[in-house]
């Protein structure tokens, strides 16, 4: 049987991010006339109270709760479309972000198509698509894409929608979350610097591994990294300095992502949004962890605490 951490990058699918006119960004974000104060109150799902969507919903929405990016509220046509994309990877045994036409059940090439067959038209939609071991539940998920830099950026991004199906396919369980901001609504912005995780924030990843965009900054059979530093500010964000530090010392950092640091391959923290990424961390551990730089004109400190779980 294969380390679990390597069967985990061999099931790891996707992550991408469709807008109707407009591009990754901010709480500023080109594509709503301005940004919002976050949301703290939405009306209760109408998930399963056993099912794993309904761990997922309230696993998502507790962690962005947590550390201030506003909850996110279920919409039924975000639902049909992850469960339609949901299908489609089962009929035609594949895990995948994208739909080929003319493959049984077949809604859409991407997320964005998808939403709108559904009905939901929209600013922007985003999508992570997980498929885990058979053994694991959707909490679980949820935690490992919150553990991946880009697919934690999507999942705490200001949209304000989001529609998840929870099931297995052909290598594992897989959990399809698509997030949605509607036409002519505005993005959820918390008007400040905020970090994932964040004070109080536990049973966080230890180790992650699986998106292929960070393989260049490790070495090894095993590509995998702790829980990352997500910041996420206003359009001048800069990150000076990004430290973690635990029982036995401080944490090596392998990248510090973001404008005025090292640039991101892939684009994705930029524009307000920064990664510091480290090695694996030791479970069910604390650390505490120190961001700096300047944000909106002004400089900033962040230190906080948080706790890995047993993963």
């Amino acid at each position: 049987m294969k380390p679990k951490n390597e069967l985990l990058a061999a099931l790891v699918a996707g992550v991408t991010l469709t807008a109707c006119g407009g591009a990754w960004g901010n709480g500023g974000d080109t594509l709503a006339p301005a940004a919002s104060a976050i949301v703290t109150s939405v009306p209760a799902a109408t998930y399963e109270a056993t099912s794993g969507e309904a761990l997922a919903y309230e696993t998502l929405n507790a962690e962005r709760s947590r550390c201030g990016f506003g909850l996110l509220a279920q919409d039924i046509r975000l639902d049909q479309a992850a469960l339609g994309h949901l299908d489609y990877l089962v009929q035609n045994n594949a895990v995948d972000d994208f739909q080929r036409p003319g493959n049984a059940r077949f809604t859409g090439v991407n997320s964005g198509n998808r939403a709108v067959a559904a009905g939901y038209d929209h600013r922007q939609v985003g999508e992570t698509l997980l498929t885990v071991p058979f053994y694991e539940n959707a909490e679980y998920a949820v935690r490992f894409i919150l553990g991946s830099p880009y697919y934690g950026l999507v999942a705490l991004h200001g949209l304000r929608d989001v529609g998840l199906a929870w099931g297995p396919t052909a290598v594992g369980r897989t959990l399809e979350m698509v997030f949605g901001l509607a036409e002519n609504t505005e993005f959820q912005d918390a008007g400040k610097v905020l970090t994932y995780p964040c004070e109080g924030s536990a049973g966080v990843m230890a180790s992650t591994g699986g998106e292929d965009l960070l393989i260049s900054l490790f070495t090894g059979p095993v590509v995998v990294w702790g829980q990352p530093i997500l910041v996420k500010g206003a359009s001048d964000l800069r990150v000076a300095a990004a430290s973690i530090t635990g029982p036995g010392g401080p944490v090596a950092i392998k990248a510090i992502y973001g404008d005025g640091q090292t640039t991101d391959p892939e684009g994705e923290c930029k524009a307000g949004v920064a990664c510091a990424i480290p090695v694996a961390l030791a479970t069910n551990t604390t650390y505490t962890a120190t961001v700096s730089g300047t944000n909106a004109g002004a400089e900033f400190t962040s230190t906080f605490s948080f706790r890995t779980g047993a993963q």
